[in-house]
């Protein structure tokens, strides 16, 4: 684990410094909060004890590092169809290895019980997730839920789709992350 986060870190640090001396301040400041982030997991380990596994903590790495610094710094979420749903899916195993590390210790609780705690925990952290694009689309006038008729991405819809756009980003980023979690669960009934 140390190996993937110290070369993230030195990765973005050197980013960082790139992008200032190319006064780019917009990816300068998103590889500066990618850096920060990159430290929760080791909190979440020394001030509460949640120890999230390898695979989750790895996969949190590459999710924040791909969505805020690829996606949104790059715009490889309309250069690229298929990376929002990428992302949703990551998430949704990420979200389940966290249940599993906040649960784990737990002695009474059975494996089905844990695997449905983390499975309720996922969709709401997913709730979350879509609450604040959707805030973040209303107040900064935004586009993460590809609400706006006019834009320069394929809204991430089907020509045949009657709905709105944002409409079907909501519910795609939803289902996607449903059968993320459900991967994980399936995994973690062989390995609790």
């Amino acid at each position: 684990m140390g190996i993937l986060v110290n070369t993230l870190r030195t990765v973005l640090i050197a980013l960082i410094i790139l992008h200032i001396c190319k006064k780019s301040f917009k990816p300068a400041k998103n590889a500066t909060l990618v850096f920060v982030l990159t430290f929760f997991p080791a909190l979440l380990a020394e001030i509460f004890g949640v120890i999230i596994d390898p695979i989750g903590e790895s996969l949190y790495h590459i999710i924040v590092f791909a969505a805020i610094y690829l996606g949104g710094t790059h715009g490889f979420y309309d250069k690229y169809s298929w990376w929002d749903m990428m992302i949703h899916f990551l998430s949704g195993i990420a979200f389940v290895s966290f249940g599993v590390a906040l649960s784990i210790h737990a002695a009474a609780l059975s494996r089905m019980s844990i695997l449905f705690f983390c499975l309720t925990l996922s969709v709401f952290l997913h709730v979350i997730w879509e609450i604040a694009e959707y805030i973040c689309d209303s107040f900064m006038r935004t586009n993460h839920q590809r609400w706006q008729k006019h834009h320069y991405s394929v809204n991430h819809k089907s020509e045949s789709a009657i709905q709105t756009a944002g409409l079907v980003d909501t519910m795609n980023d939803t289902i996607i992350c449903i059968s993320g979690t459900l991967t994980a669960c399936i995994a973690w009934w062989f390995i609790l």
